[in-house]
């Protein structure tokens, strides 16, 4: 599996009264496309058993304990 990038936004220029400044269309544009790129890259991460795997775990974790007896997942 290959490491994922961690992507962050640069700072927002901020007017004297702390209001963000509008982006340029350029910097929207760029933006945009770091956005494309994180998501293309989420596409090659694990395979199809492995994403099962994935998913069966979180169900099992996010349905114990829960206050309700209704399975937030199927049973």
């Amino acid at each position: 599996m290959p490491a994922a990038s961690v992507l962050t936004s640069p700072p927002r220029s901020f007017d004297a009264s702390g209001r963000a400044l509008p982006l340029t269309p350029e910097e929207i544009d760029r933006r945009a496309a770091l956005a494309l790129q994180a998501l293309d890259s989420l596409e090659g991460m694990g395979d199809e058993e492995e994403q099962r795997e994935t998913f069966a775990y979180l169900a099992r974790a996010v349905n114990e304990d829960r206050l309700s007896n209704r399975p937030r997942f199927g049973s």
